[in-house]
């Protein structure tokens, strides 16, 4: 895997989790809210398995193998294991707390990785 693709795939996984981020805080914010439901994404690695790869032709003589674009994460508009109360919200602070901690790790390591890479490159530049 070239780095350009590496770089490609840990900015799209940024775009993923900031969409995420965005519905944990949607959740959080109506957990009052008589008969909201919560909202979530699909996992990211669910996306990246259903996303193809195409090969880049940097010359006419190049096969062409087709391929398709990455599809943006679709609302999962039944969660699993919620407990809906009187009011008909199924808002659960805890776990949606424990999902912000999920991505908060998520994007530390998706960080580390791009400045790894990108010390990669610094270095392979120098020498």
């Amino acid at each position: 895997m070239a780095v350009n693709n590496v770089l490609d795939l840990a900015a799209r996984q940024a775009s993923w989790l900031v969409a995420r981020e965005n519905l944990v805080a949607q959740n959080v914010a109506n957990a009052n809210t008589p008969g909201y439901k919560t909202a979530d994404l699909k996992p990211f690695e669910a996306e990246i398995q259903t996303a193809s790869l195409s090969l880049t032709a940097t010359s006419p003589k190049h096969i062409s193998l087709g391929g398709g674009d990455f599809q943006q994460a679709a609302e999962d508009p039944t969660p699993l294991n919620r407990e809906t109360f009187l009011s008909g919200n199924n808002v659960s602070l805890e776990s949606e707390m424990m999902k912000g901690g999920e991505i908060n790790r998520a994007h530390a390591l998706n960080v580390a990785i791009v400045k790894a890479f990108n010390g990669m490159l610094l270095q392979s530049a120098k020498g």
